[in-house]
């Protein structure tokens, strides 16, 4: 009997340590910290806590993972769950950044251009240079924004095109305007409504009054081959094709994009 309590005893014992261990994350394992605050931001019911979920991202951050200091970077950028403070924002994307995240830098930059924090076109630039050198078409488009009212037309154009082709339509619609103007590039007005009627399909309606001027500038004959043409184009350049997950949030498509939320952050890096 005495050997069976024992048995039941260390049993009992497995159990309740192993359930401690499953509940509090290796103190020197910040990526466990991270998981269980992403995991505390989904489900439902006593599983769903945004605090115990910050908390948890918080220590992983403070401990310099990466994908942690982002996303504390965005709860304090969007105030989300704690007050909004662009100060406190900058200062985790800029740790992530310091560890070459395109993403953090995008964001950072972001806030330098048009966040909160005071403007500095300089700084915004160089981080999104940063980002758009990995790919990001978020940071191409706003360092396109930023040559354009820089005036410098030829660089705004090549980073316009790149996000175009990326699936942004407030980047197509910039190139599409550039093109028609003749800005940086070489004045093409069929060119120009091709990427505009991209831009206009994917739901950017601002992009329909350029379209209806240069519907008069083309001709019928023209404007049916630009159709084709962009509808040719639209299966390589919309968004759902070339984003690898890291689309559908609230503001992807704001003339400053918003930052993409927790869950989606890992397919836009």
């Amino acid at each position: 009997m005495r050997r069976l309590v024992l048995r039941f005893s260390a049993s009992l014992m497995f159990v309740v340590v192993a359930a401690a261990y499953a509940q509090s994350p290796p103190s020197n394992d910040p990526s466990q910290y991270y998981e269980r605050g992403m995991n505390a931001l989904r489900g439902a019911g006593v599983s769903h806590n945004t605090q115990d979920a910050f908390q948890l991202l918080r220590t992983s951050a403070e401990m310099g993972y990466l994908p942690a200091q982002t996303v504390v970077g965005y709860f304090y950028d969007t105030g989300n769950i704690v007050a909004r403070e662009p100060a406190k924002a900058a200062e985790w994307y800029g740790k992530a950044a310091a560890q070459d995240d395109p993403l953090a830098e995008w964001l950072l930059g972001r806030l330098y251009l048009a966040g909160g924090l005071q403007r500095d076109l300089n700084q915004a630039a160089l981080v999104l240079q940063k980002s758009a050198q990995q790919e990001n078409p978020f940071a191409e488009y706003l360092l396109g924004e930023i040559r354009l009212e820089q005036q410098n037309y030829s660089d705004a154009a090549k980073s316009f095109r790149d996000a175009a082709q990326q699936g942004l339509p407030h980047a197509q619609q910039e190139l599409g305007v550039l093109l028609e103007k003749g800005q940086g590039v070489p004045q093409d007005k069929f060119e120009a409504y091709v990427w505009l009627l991209v831009s206009l399909d994917a739901g950017n309606n601002a992009a329909a009054t350029d379209l209806s001027l240069l519907e008069g500038d083309l001709g019928s004959t023209q404007v049916e081959k630009a159709k084709s043409q962009a509808r040719d184009l639209e299966s390589s350049v919309s968004r759902s094709v070339v984003a690898h997950g890291c689309t559908g949030w609230s503001g992807e498509f704001d003339v400053i994009p918003s930052p993409p939320p927790p869950d989606l952050q890992r397919f836009c890096r």
